[in-house]
């Protein structure tokens, strides 16, 4: 159709004015059905529950928690009457004395080193690969993140419910719990081979009774706790996904809070083998992290997974792109990766050499750093040189 002539200016310019707020208004009417479709929270994702007042609390999860780790229960729960018994003033007496003969005198040292050597501001989504249940040494390094992403081979499990328990079935869950943590309580780390036999899916036994029993001893509430997935196109969802279901991850989210504040943090945790085999398939794990923007890292106990040159090496690169700020022990990425362009690093502790399982895995060039720029030992235990007093660590903040 021919183009219409107008008869002069006048006419013109009221035809483009009108064709401009014609334009402008389909952009404003576009944005506002956009806003709503994306504020409607009745789906199952919940990327985005950030708001405090979203998520109400719920007594029982606490207490199920402050139970787990061997604390005084309120005398109107339906644990009370189990929490006077001999057995149960006799397991917090013997998780007290380990936790007081290591753990708490640990979290002092760390907190101390930490507040002299580590940012006050770092990104507030903390991710610590190949963790297991250990938020302990998240919250206790990085105790500012509001999420905390974690990941293991170890499943899931179920969600403890000891309320309606007999005594016997809540003693067996408490033996249960116990063998689980005597390892990490008294040389903090979890060895991977206990893991596989004692962290099981046992709801006393499991990664998510574990993390409860942390947070709970490090005085955190628990506020709810929840299992979660990440469907196929990797977005975090509270409803078990029906399609594509080889691709579907598996995982648990806890959300959790200091006493007398509102300000609510959540932990989610995943069973996902990591490795350049298992993540080629798993491209949603991938875009799920991307969609959890810059992150802080903290990298402990990690079988030197990522010194392998090809195994690992997707985890690999998509830590040093996406993270900010890193906290490792040696046994984390090789020092080789990472560009002094891109990174500065201090060193911390006496790097000597691996425990003899690692023996391969021995840097030269982490030595030679450790011994011209490191501050000086560290009195706390990290890592696996716990026996030879010899923990050392390396933190970068990336420049570029």
């Amino acid at each position: 159709m021919p183009r219409k002539n107008y008869k002069n200016k006048f006419e013109i310019f009221f035809y483009d004015k009108a064709y401009i707020i014609a334009i402008l208004f389909l952009c404003i009417l576009t944005s506002f059905v956009f806003f709503l479709c994306s504020a409607d929270t009745s789906g199952s994702n919940s990327d985005d529950a950030e708001n405090d007042e979203d998520i109400a609390v719920d007594s029982v999860y606490n207490e199920t928690a402050m139970f787990l780790a061997g604390k005084e229960l309120p005398a109107d729960s339906n644990l009370h009457e189990f929490s006077l018994t001999k057995e149960y003033r006799s397991y917090s007496k013997q998780i007290d004395g380990n936790w007081d003969h290591l753990q708490r005198l640990n979290e002092k040292k760390i907190s101390i080193w930490r507040e002299k050597y580590l940012p006050e501001r770092y990104t507030r989504t903390i991710f610590y690969p190949f963790s297991g249940p250990d938020i302990l040494n998240a919250v206790i390094f990085f105790p500012d993140g509001k999420e905390y992403i974690m990941f293991g081979l170890e499943p899931v499990g179920d969600i403890p419910r000891p309320h309606n328990l007999s005594h016997d079935r809540l003693r067996s869950g408490l033996r249960k719990l116990w063998e689980s943590l005597d390892t990490v309580i008294n040389v903090n780390f979890f060895k991977t081979e206990e893991m596989k036999n004692e962290i099981g899916n046992n709801s006393f036994d499991s990664v998510i009774s574990v993390m409860m029993f942390f947070l709970a001893r490090t005085n955190y509430q628990v506020v709810n706790a929840a299992k979660i997935w990440i469907d196929g196109n990797g977005n975090h969802t509270t409803v078990k996904p029906e399609n594509r279901p080889n691709t579907v991850i598996p995982g648990c989210e806890i959300v959790f809070k200091k006493p007398n504040t509102s300000l609510l943090k959540r932990v989610c945790y995943y069973q996902i083998d990591i490795g350049d085999h298992s993540l080629v398939n798993h491209g949603n794990f991938t875009a799920y992290l991307k969609s959890r923007g810059r992150l802080t890292t903290i990298i402990k106990s990690a079988s030197y997974l990522m010194h392998r040159e090809h195994h690992f090496s997707g985890i690999r690169s998509l830590i040093l792109s996406q993270s900010d700020y890193m906290l490792q022990d040696d046994s984390g990425i090789p020092l080789k990766y990472f560009s002094p362009v891109e990174w500065e690093l201090s060193f911390h502790g006496n790097y000597v050499k691996p425990i003899r399982l690692f023996a391969s895995r021995y840097q030269e060039s982490l030595y030679q750093a450790s011994k011209k720029y490191s501050t000086g030992p560290l009195d706390f235990s990290y890592g696996y040189n716990f026996k030879d007093h010899n923990p050392s660590l390396m933190f970068g903040e990336r420049v570029k």
